[in-house]
Order: C-alpha cells, then structure tokens, then sequence
C-alpha cells in the first residue's frame, strides 16, 4: 500500500510539473494554433486503457489526484501556437520548439470557403517534422515567422489543388 501511494505520489509530482510548463507556454502564446482535441481524445484513450487492462483500479489511493492532473495536461496540451521564444506543438514527448532548431517552414493553403486554414510544418535540423494549424492569413503567419527564425531558414507555400 505505501509502494502504490509514493508511486502515485511520483507520477503526480512529475505529471504536474510538465502540466505547469505547458501551461507556462500555452500562455505566451501570441499567434494562436487550432486547438487539437486530438489531446482530449488519447487522453480518455490512455485512461480507459489503463482500466481496461487493470494497471489502474478505483480503490488505489491517489487516483483521483493523478487523473484530475492527467486530464488537465490532456486538455492543456491541445493548444499550439507561437510564442516570441519558441513554437509551441501539440504532444507528450516535445512541448515545443526552438526556432533556432528549425530548417525549414512549409506553409500550406488549405481551401476552404467557411474560414481561413494553414498549416504550418516545422522541420528541425535533425529532420523531424512538427506541425500546427493555424486560421489566420498566410501573409500574417510569414510576418510572424520572419521576425522569430533565422534569415537562412527557407518558407514554402503550398496551395492543395
């Protein structure tokens, strides 16, 4: 019992401090991505999991605290954007990204006639790709951008046919 309480007491702790830096860098966001609510959905996917396949059970103390935090990081980590220090992506693994590591931006028109869509994708110099969407013009993201990557990062715009 004391095993299974210092151990949620761990993940707690480690869950919550990676919750606060997402939300450190959620709130510094200035150029707002499309929320993910892909985030929400593995979330609830990863939680029924874990009760599916008994690695979690009702009668565990702590639960409760470490499923409040783990479905706020959830909900937190669906907001994407960019900030004036780094990219903020949607994800577990990378929070964000710093421009200083990007190689290349590719900037794609989506069409649609309801409401303005781009995405933007992030390539590093380790060649790992990360994207964002975004409902603004592709001039305002260029203009952002331009201000926050270096001079010898390459922008492409795409249109889809």
């Amino acid at each position: 019992m004391a095993n299974s309480t210092f151990l949620y007491f761990l993940f707690d702790a480690v869950v919550f401090a990676y919750t606060c830096y997402s939300w450190f860098w959620q709130a510094s966001i200035d150029l707002k991505g499309r929320y993910r609510t892909s985030s929400i959905v593995w979330t609830v996917i990863i939680i029924w999991a874990g009760f599916a396949w008994e690695f979690l059970e009702k009668s565990d103390p702590g639960l409760s605290m470490f499923l409040a935090i783990f479905l706020l990081m959830g909900i937190i980590d669906g907001f994407s954007g960019l900030t004036p220090k780094r990219a903020v992506v949607s994800g577990y693994f990378r929070r964000t990204v710093s421009y200083q590591d990007i190689a290349l931006v590719t900037l794609i028109k989506v069409p649609n006639p309801k409401k303005k869509m781009v995405i933007c994708i992030l390539t590093t110099n380790k060649h790992q790709q990360y994207y964002l969407r975004f409902s603004e013009g592709v001039a305002q993201i260029i203009a952002v951008l331009k201000n926050r990557i270096g001079h010898n990062v390459r922008i492409e715009v795409q249109d889809i046919l």
